[in-house]
């Protein structure tokens, strides 16, 4: 999926990447989420990351991460990289990723985090997937930028993830 707008003008192209926000947001509340299993082989697992749009120069992207350490990741917007990319990381570093998943309690965690306490921020859709034996179980959290009450430790996971797409070696 591609943001883009033939319409040059900056209130309308707000607008589109609102609605578009908007529209990931209710596809994400949608999907049924169930307590995720931690502590199994990190293979059963695949963790998402997308970033949406700002007023500002908010990076635009999606990454998804697998168990076997492959890396997908396709920039839109004000990243280092625009369009896809193919990467790989180690076992050791999804390992640790999963315990800091685990220590944040992903299970407990709201489902969204949307309060405007402030406005014309972006917001974060993370996803935490298990599969084991043909089930599929997973967390959502939409967190939206400007929520005050969302979980520094949420946060700081965000920005450990940011840091990845910047020392990958994509393809």
């Amino acid at each position: 999926m591609k943001l883009m707008s033939i319409n040059l003008d900056p209130v309308n192209n707000m607008r589109s990447m609102l609605i578009c926000s908007i529209a990931i947001m209710i596809a994400c509340m949608s999907c049924s989420t169930v307590s995720v299993p931690m502590g199994d082989a990190i293979d059963a697992y695949t963790i998402k990351i997308e970033r949406t749009a700002c007023r500002g120069n908010c990076p635009v992207y999606a990454m998804t991460i697998h168990g076997d350490g492959t890396l997908e990741y396709e920039g839109f917007m004000n990243t280092p990289y625009k369009g896809r990319r193919i990467g790989s990381i180690s076992k050791d570093s999804i390992s640790a990723l999963l315990r800091t998943i685990e220590s944040i309690d992903i299970n407990a965690l709201q489902h969204q985090y949307t309060q405007q306490s402030s406005t014309d921020m972006p917001s974060v859709v993370f996803t935490v997937q298990h599969q084991k034996q043909g089930v599929i179980r997973g967390k959502n959290i939409i967190d939206y930028q400007g929520d005050a009450t969302a979980p520094e430790a949420l946060r700081l996971l965000y920005n450990r993830l940011d840091a990845w797409y910047t020392i990958i070696q994509w393809q």
